[in-house]
């Protein structure tokens, strides 16, 4: 059917193309027609018997490209002051061998060029109806980078200012012509005119190369593209070969081939602009420095956001050479380059410098929001929080129709604790944008402080929009939720059905089914989920076994996983959960084995880790005992600012590390160890090694009070933390 409806719109295409030169055809015809008639008037009668005749004769249809085979020529005879028009160049041989004296005069060159123009253009158009005709891999993928090429080559083409006009100009007359004579005198312009496509860029090529990148043949379309990006008026060819660089390219590749292009053609101002992006992507700052000077010794408020967009260097050093290459620009009050050396100070721990440089550029755009949320930043470092808030806030009331400095307001309120001002502000936003983002922000500060009517109706206003209707049935799930009323919580949160949203919308719907001792009910809801989004399967199977788990079903939770690992091999959540549910005692080998084959994936996940450890370690082997305390000892030299950092692994690699004293009756080392963290954050096995570690230590006060602590804490009964306390 997809097929059937692009061969359809292909004919449809064709068809248009068709159209569309007739049209051109006859309005050469017309033109000729006219600017000859008012030279003769004669011409009248005799071009009506000639329609008439060509109505009557059965070899009267016009074909596509009749006419244009050869140039028109318009035949003037001797004898008589009238003019024969279209006469072709391959007239009979009687008509070669008349004796009449006669001259050719060719038409206007402004109308054989807008001829050749017109062809040229149709002959590109049908190429591509005919391929998208045809071929089955022509796809809209493939046609449209070809339409956005040429359509500017083709534009170029049709502005090229025509030679001067030589209407009435003959070819040197003779009595008779040569019949030996191949063909009428030309002019030598016509072949030139047809010879400004040969040194621009090949449609074949083009074409080719869009052909080689859907087939995945990105080196050789690559080359392809640049080889013809070099040719005349291949701006449209050179953006394109420079996107697809960037996509397939490293940024230094993508530099070499824009600059050598700039180069190559300096007048075009925008490739600068390329060169300079990409050199700041490449980290190359001298190269900076120059193109940037260059840019401003044409504009010096030149916009130069676009080129500073994602190019922020992420180490310090980096920060530094690309601030001393600002700093050595001539000297200018460019706003985009005072905002990034402005950002770059303040980043570097220059606040007070960095504010004059942003002043500057709000000298020159006062009402530019971003660059007002920029001072604020750097108002943060050196003033108090009072100060900056009056700050933002006068200009939000100054510039009353900005949104981003209501949010930034709003934002700041929020962080600096002030919830009640916050929500105050967004209800009044809410009712001077009616914006759905400061309606959403609205509504969930509205569940934070406890105001659930606002927030049902703000959520309730959210979901007529298509674009938030699972957001806000999410939070109005949320916000039943924390009223209690499940029923209604369990209705939005069925509801959501937005991909990045669902996951989070079933947990929290399970959760509440479970919280009502509905588990069944639980289970039934994730077979749904998992049926209804196959992408989550994993997730759902995860959830599931530990369901079953906590029913005390763990056979039936380790098979629930088997066999969903089975489906999934590879999906680590899953191979991972599997582990987890495995025995450190009975399934020592298949535990150990799954470990491995995830250490192998990723071999600095903590995660993994810290599960390898403790099964090496409860092995009670000499060996594998050291090679738990390395591998514990890995996880605490993990820096606590690090995003792989979680503090349960913390406290669990420091139980191991404790229990290793432990047996060794180093008891004042356990206390260093679980100590400090369980007063933190407690654990029911830190506790019970701290307690061990107290008892050794014959501190009786501290085993009484931690006793009574764990078990009033962790609810555990007399008798069964005295078993625990024995199995250590």
């Amino acid at each position: 059917m997809l097929f059937s409806r692009k061969f359809d719109s292909s004919k449809a295409l064709a068809q248009r193309v068709e159209n569309r030169f007739r049209g051109a055809q006859s309005r050469l015809h017309n033109a000729v027609k006219s600017k000859s008639a008012k030279t003769n008037p004669a011409l009248n009668s005799t071009a009506a018997k000639r329609s008439k005749a060509a109505k009557r004769s059965p070899s009267g249809r016009t074909r596509l490209f009749n006419g244009l085979s050869q140039p028109f020529f318009v035949k003037r005879t001797s004898n008589t002051s009238s003019y024969d028009i279209g006469q072709p160049l391959n007239g009979t041989q009687n008509d070669r061998l008349s004796p009449t004296k006669t001259s050719y005069a060719v038409l206007p060159a402004a109308n054989s060029l807008s001829a050749r123009q017109r062809f040229l253009r149709l002959c590109i158009l049908l190429s591509l109806a005919s391929m998208a005709t045809f071929s089955v891999s022509a796809n809209a993928s493939v046609l449209d980078p070809i339409r956005r090429v040429f359509s500017p080559i083709i534009n170029i083409i049709d502005r090229k200012p025509p030679s001067e006009p030589r209407a009435g100009k003959l070819v040197t007359e003779q009595p008779a012509l040569d019949p030996n004579i191949s063909s009428h005198p030309i002019e030598q312009d016509s072949n030139t005119r047809l010879s400004l496509t040969k040194d621009r860029p090949s449609l074949l090529n083009v074409m080719n190369a869009e052909f080689l990148l859907s087939r995945g043949e990105i080196d050789q379309a690559l080359a392809l593209y640049k080889q013809e990006s070099f040719k005349q008026d291949a701006t449209s060819v050179f953006e394109r070969a420079l996107e697809l660089s960037l996509l397939y390219e490293t940024p230094r590749e993508s530099l070499d081939f824009a600059l050598k292009w700039q180069q190559q053609n300096p007048e075009h101002i925008p490739a600068l602009f390329y060169v300079a992006h990409l050199a700041l992507k490449a980290s190359d700052y001298e190269l900076t420095g120059k193109v940037l000077s260059e840019i401003l010794s044409y504009d010096s408020q030149a916009d130069l956001s676009e080129i500073l967009i994602g190019i922020y260097p992420n180490n310090e050093a980096d920060q530094r050479r690309l601030l001393e290459t600002l700093l050595r620009l001539p000297k200018h009050n460019n706003p985009s380059l005072l905002v990034m050396q402005a950002g770059l100070m303040s980043h570097l721990g220059q606040p007070d410098i960095a504010l004059v440089s942003v002043n500057r550029a709000l000298k020159s755009q006062p009402n530019n929001a971003p660059f007002i949320v920029l001072k604020a930043d750097i108002l943060k470092q050196l003033e108090p929080d009072r100060k900056v808030l009056k700050f933002v806030s006068s200009e939000r009331k100054r510039l009353k129709n900005n949104k981003t400095l209501y949010l930034y307001e709003i934002r700041y309120l929020l962080e600096l604790g002030q919830t009640q001002e916050a929500w105050d502000l967004l209800l009044v936003a809410h009712d001077l944008f009616h914006d759905e983002e400061v309606t959403l922000l609205a509504a969930l500060v509205s569940i934070d402080i406890e105001a659930y009517t606002k927030a049902d109706e703000l959520l309730s206003e959210l979901a007529s929009s298509p674009a938030y209707i699972d957001q806000a049935y999410y939070y109005l799930g949320i916000s039943a939720e924390r009223q209690h009323k499940y029923e209604r919580a369990e209705r939005f949160l069925s509801k959501v059905m937005q991909e990045n949203l669902v996951l989070k919308a079933r947990q929290k719907l399970v959760s509440i089914q479970l919280l009502q001792g509905h588990a069944d009910q639980a289970l039934a809801t994730l077979q749904q989920f998992s049926h209804q989004f196959d992408v989550y399967a994993p997730e759902s199977a995860i959830m599931q076994a530990d369901i079953l788990r906590q029913q005390g079903k763990l056979p039936e939770a380790q098979q629930l996983l088997a066999d969903a690992n089975a489906r999934a091999p590879d999906d680590t959540k899953l191979l991972f959960a599997r582990a987890q549910l495995l025995d450190n005692e009975k399934d020592t080998a298949l535990k150990h084995e799954l470990l491995d084959h995830l250490l192998l994936i990723n071999p600095e996940n903590p995660d993994y880790i810290l599960a390898l450890a403790v099964l090496l370690f409860e092995q009670g082997d000499e060996t594998e005992v050291a090679k738990s305390l390395t591998l514990a000892q890995s996880i605490l030299e993990i820096p606590f600012d690090s995003p792989m950092f979680k503090q349960n692994n913390y406290l669990a690699a420091l139980n191991i590390l404790a229990a290793d004293a432990l047996s060794k009756q180093q008891y004042q080392a356990v206390v260093e160890y679980l100590e400090g963290p369980y007063d933190i954050s407690p654990t029911l096995d830190s506790g019970i090694i701290l307690l061990r570690a107290y008892q050794g230590l014959d501190e009786q006060d501290k085993v009484l009070s931690l006793f009574n602590d764990i078990q009033q804490r962790f609810a555990v009964g007399q008798q069964d933390l005295s078993d625990r306390l024995q199995s250590y």
